[in-house]
């Protein structure tokens, strides 16, 4: 259950192509070789409302919240961190240049007594998309 949510700087989407670095992000997830497809979701959400540091306009930012489900020790979970920074720096780098900018990325494992998922036909529509 690999969940990452991606918060970023009002005016980012006009630097950076959004959608393709949720593509990029999901590509990562999946070469991590840790995070099954059918249960990878990637979603950004613009922040309206922010005040950045000294209030300069011109900061922007993307933060990562990865949450995935129990079961995974500390040096996997670190691994697929590194392995998704990397993507989102590689994507983002040359796009932002030299604006003002922070990526950052928190880990968070799912506690699985309080998850709910029993409702999910992803995993047999890739099933049959992939027979």
């Amino acid at each position: 259950m690999p969940h990452l949510r991606f918060e970023y700087s009002r005016g980012l989407e006009d630097l950076a192509d959004l959608d393709r670095l949720a593509e990029t992000l999901r590509d990562a997830l999946v070469s991590s070789g840790q995070c099954p497809l059918g249960g990878i979701r990637v979603r950004g959400f613009r922040a309206d409302h922010q005040a950045i540091a000294d209030g300069a306009k011109s900061y922007h930012f993307l933060d990562m919240v990865l949450r995935l489900g129990e079961g995974r020790d500390a040096a996997t979970r670190a691994g697929i961190a590194d392995t998704l920074y990397a993507a989102a720096e590689t994507a983002l780098r040359p796009q932002v240049g030299d604006v003002p900018f922070i990526l950052s990325l928190e880990v968070v494992e799912i506690d699985s007594r309080f998850s709910r998922k029993s409702w999910s036909t992803i995993h047999a529509a890739i099933k049959d998309q992939n027979a």
